[in-house]
């Protein structure tokens, strides 16, 4: 809920800003272009907030493969709210939700009322109904117009009908009652519902250009009710003094009428893709693809040379006949060559488990140097299996590197710790939110394991172990906190 209240909060920072500027080009385009075109400008606050409901982009910062050990993924935490000693957004999530109620409460009462007076006749000429909308008219219809004069109001009524202009006046007063908090929204509600009644004006005068005079008697006849019509289309909530001497304008050219319907069309496209450009984006860390570290292969020994045979012994003095002797002859040994080593290989980022952390990271403290690895493991009150893996650091305290997996199970395990000299502090919990209820802590030696039991009643196996930082985590955490703070520095002007 709290999540949703803060993209609702971005969403009605958009509309205001297009409310702002259709309220500054809705009279100039009215001169240009007639009143038709200028209803179309209340377009752009929907493009815009279309455009805030459509995923945000998607910014992926590459990290060195060699920086992640075997079966771990970067994660990150943000810096938001939820970090904060005191989360008011529950509170406002709760005081907007009170708004709402109260709101539909008071539309549902309105239009309960209306609907009274139209069936006791005294009500209208207006569309009322959203699903089936319909024409009414007061009891004294017949007798307070003339034939032209009724004929040009109930033109006016039916061009409402062929509009679609009730559904859009339903959406704009349900719109009203989720932002009741934003003045822009109610600003656009009642002048929305003016240029709307104006366009149809101009609609009717271009089909009976000889019936200026009776529309504009009949507007001057036209009971002003003193109930409002939520979900409908009226006269009496409107300025009748200026449909009136808006009547004496000619009307447009076709043209021209297309040509203001080309520039709302690019200013609505343009709009909308410069609130896209300017959310902020989501940030993935990634991995560099895997690569193959070749090991040149070991040259086999040179196999060791036969022995030299003995000398032949030297010939006696005299001439007698001796045997020959013998001869040794010997096989060389040949050393086993020994196989070439197996290609090592990098491990790839296993993205599937890469999860965004919020307020996790912020909970561990590492002395300065070292890095503290957790891990923990156990079964979910649904029967799943659960673990996490997740080392702190000491450098910098704004993501762990890890992954944790909890088997289709609505709860997963996290962990924090805080290295207090030679004790190590970890807390673990069954949610990111470490709901007291559902998390429980342990004092350990490093290298050491322990058991802690939950609230809930399950045990879970923690192990820690300590060693100091590299070069190259250290290096790692300075880049990404720079990355941070820069996301960090981008989101704030937006919210200010």
């Amino acid at each position: 809920m709290a999540e949703l209240f803060s993209d609702l909060l971005d969403l009605n920072l958009a509309m205001a800003v297009a409310v702002a500027a259709v309220m500054a080009l809705r009279l100039p385009a009215r001169r240009l272009f007639g009143a038709r075109v200028a209803y179309g400008l209340w377009s752009l606050p929907l493009l815009a907030a279309l455009a805030m409901l459509l995923p945000a982009r998607v910014l992926t910062i590459r990290v060195p493969a060699a920086s992640v050990e075997a079966g771990q993924a970067s994660v990150v935490s943000g810096t938001t709210l939820a970090n904060a000693p005191v989360d008011i957004r529950p509170y406002l999530a709760g005081l907007w939700l009170l708004g709402v109620v109260a709101s539909l409460a008071w539309l549902a009462w309105n239009q309960l009322q209306f609907a009274r007076a139209a069936k006791a006749g005294k009500a209208g000429p207006a569309v009322i109904g959203v699903l089936r909308p319909r024409v009414v008219v007061p009891d004294d219809f017949e007798g307070r117009y003339t034939p032209r004069e009724r004929e040009v109001v109930l033109a006016h009524e039916h061009a409402h009908l062929q509009r679609r202009d009730p559904p859009v006046n339903a959406l704009m007063a349900l719109a009203t009652c989720v932002n009741w908090f934003n003045p822009a929204v109610h600003v656009m509600s009642r002048w929305l519902r003016i240029d709307q009644e104006l366009a149809c004006d101009a609609g009717v005068v271009a089909a009976y250009p000889k019936a200026r005079r009776a529309y504009a008697e009949a507007m001057l006849k036209t009971q002003l009710a003193t109930r409002p019509l939520p979900l409908g289309c009226h006269w009496a909530a409107h300025p009748l003094a200026q449909r009136v001497r808006l009547l004496s304008r000619p009307t447009p050219s076709r043209f021209r009428r297309l040509a203001g319907l080309c520039c709302i069309a690019v200013l609505g496209l343009g709009g909308a893709s410069a609130v896209w450009v300017s959310r902020p984006p989501d940030v993935v860390m990634a991995l560099d693809p895997p690569r193959l570290v070749e090991t040149p292969p070991a040259r086999a020994p040179r196999p060791p040379s036969a022995p030299a045979a003995p000398p032949a012994p030297k010939a006696a003095p005299h001439r007698a006949l001796t045997a020959p002797a013998p001869v040794v002859v010997t096989e060389p040994i040949l050393a086993p060559v020994p196989e070439p080593p197996p290609v090592a290989i990098e491990p790839p980022m296993q993205m599937h488990r890469a999860r965004i952390i919020h307020a996790v990271a912020d909970r561990s403290q590492v002395q300065p140097g070292s890095a503290v690895r957790v891990v923990a493991s156990g079964v979910a009150p649904d029967g799943a299996h659960l673990w996490a893996d997740f080392t702190a650091f000491g450098s910098q305290r704004l993501y762990r590197k890890g992954a944790y997996e909890r088997g289709g199970s609505r709860y997963s395990l996290f962990t924090s710790v805080v290295q207090q000299g030679e004790r190590l502090l970890v807390t673990v919990s069954l949610g990111r939110g470490f709901r007291p209820d559902q998390t429980g802590s342990i004092d350990l030696l490093p290298n050491h394991t322990g058991v802690v039991r939950l609230p809930t009643g399950q045990d879970i196996v923690v192990s820690t172990s300590v060693r100091a930082e590299t070069p190259d985590e250290i290096e790692e955490g300075h880049q990404l906190t720079a990355y941070q703070a820069m996301f960090e520095g981008m989101r704030r002007p937006e919210r200010g």
